[in-house]
């Protein structure tokens, strides 16, 4: 782990070059919608092989020109790009992000915040805080091509839509609001963080294979060899 467990359970900023990083909470992240939410992180997590080829959709003759250029160099080449970088910066540090082409780094408050020397750290802690596995920013295939920064955008939110069966945010959130015991409700569950939420629904999933093979096990109908889950354990996140 790069990032303290203890301040991501309590929804505190990590410090990241004297500027504060933060888990978005779940309110900042519906009044922005949730696509524009994953927008941002991407461009946050600097890779140059998801943003262009997933995102952005150039062609796999000019990726490949670029392939072995640094993710940071070739994504800080384009003010378009710098700008879409900057803006998400802004909305994991809360406060104003600028790219500095004299210095070539990203500044807040005039501070130096990100750089070519240090963004992969910085990675690691973006993915940490936003529970992001390295499976779930994988890069699909493309498809057809958009025809301008914003079209490809557009296309991105329009590809990312989850399967109809799958549990969305909301979903996560209805299932804890439900839970029994742990304080959270339809009042208050938007003030979790994205890091809580995932780390809550993480334990409650431990605790529910707990108490769901419980009566199973007392009644003697488990085999031999299975054990009861302990649900008083580390967790993941």
């Amino acid at each position: 782990m790069v990032i303290d467990r203890l301040q991501a359970f309590l929804g505190l900023p990590v410090k990241f070059n004297d500027i504060d990083v933060h888990s978005p909470r779940l309110t900042d992240i519906a009044n922005i919608s949730y696509m524009e939410y994953l927008i941002k992180l991407q461009f946050c997590l600097f890779s140059k092989e998801k943003i262009l080829l997933d995102l952005f959709q150039i062609g796999e003759d000019e990726y490949l020109q670029i392939k072995d250029t640094s993710d940071f160099d070739v994504l800080t080449d384009h003010p378009q790009l710098q700008a879409y970088i900057s803006d998400a910066l802004s909305f994991f540090a809360k406060d104003s992000v600028v790219f500095d082409s004299k210095s070539q780094s990203f500044k807040a408050n005039g501070l130096e915040f990100i750089n070519k020397n240090n963004y992969i750290h910085f990675i690691s802690i973006m993915k940490e805080l936003n529970a992001v596995s390295d499976e779930s920013t994988g890069v699909k295939k493309k498809t057809a091509k958009a025809k301008s920064f914003q079209d490809r955008i557009d296309f991105f939110k329009k590809k990312s839509q989850k399967k109809e069966d799958a549990l969305e945010i909301k979903d996560i959130l209805s299932i804890l609001c439900s839970a029994n015991g742990n304080g959270i409700d339809i009042f208050n569950v938007g003030n979790l963080t994205i890091y809580q939420m995932y780390e809550q629904f993480e334990r409650l999933n431990i605790k529910e294979s707990f108490d769901r093979l419980l009566p199973v096990w007392a009644n003697g109908h488990l085999s031999g060899d299975t054990k009861l889950p302990e649900w008083i354990k580390r967790t993941k996140l």
